[in-house]
């Protein structure tokens, strides 16, 4: 079993529930050290907060659109750092964007994040718990998907039906 420290600390943690929470470290890093079920609303919105408050010089299209929560443009800025073998301001900013869209319902983003973590080179050997978790959460929750879809589809042609 592997041993879980406190942040800033060598001392092993013995009565706490869990290894983190997110109000410990900076938003930005979430993504490499919370499992899905740590991340609620209160999160999410922190995550978007965080992101629209960053200004990124020389970023590009790509990773501003991904700034901006445009799915397909966080999972492009997201494969372009593989192989992740550092963690660094950018990658980290990355890879955020990239949790942000799948705490927002993107199901490709969440398997682009299993699949980063689980092929990470950094030498945390966590992290590819951390991409199964991600996975797992990807697998678990296809009925939500689904039924979101359904119900913007309906809403929609409830809206296009001619009024008799």
């Amino acid at each position: 079993m592997r041993q879980v420290y406190e942040l800033n600390t060598a001392t092993p943690m013995r009565s706490h529930p869990r290894p983190y929470t997110p109000e410990d470290p900076n938003p930005l890093t979430w993504w490499r050290m919370l499992p899905p079920h740590f991340f609620r609303n209160t999160e999410r919105l922190l995550l978007r907060a965080t992101l629209k408050n960053l200004a990124i010089i020389g970023g590009g299209k790509d990773v501003a659109a991904a700034l901006e929560g445009d799915p397909a443009a966080a999972v492009k800025v997201a494969l372009s750092l593989i192989p992740l073998r550092e963690l660094t301001l950018p990658a980290d900013i990355s890879m955020t964007a990239l949790l942000s869209c799948t705490l927002n319902g993107d199901r490709a983003s969440g398997l682009v994040m299993s699949h980063i973590l689980g092929r990470t080179q950094w030498g945390d050997p966590g992290t590819e718990m951390l991409g199964l978790a991600w996975l797992d959460r990807h697998i678990a929750h296809p009925i939500e998907h689904f039924a979101a879809i359904e119900a913007a589809l309906a809403a929609a042609f409830a809206r296009e039906a001619p009024q008799a």
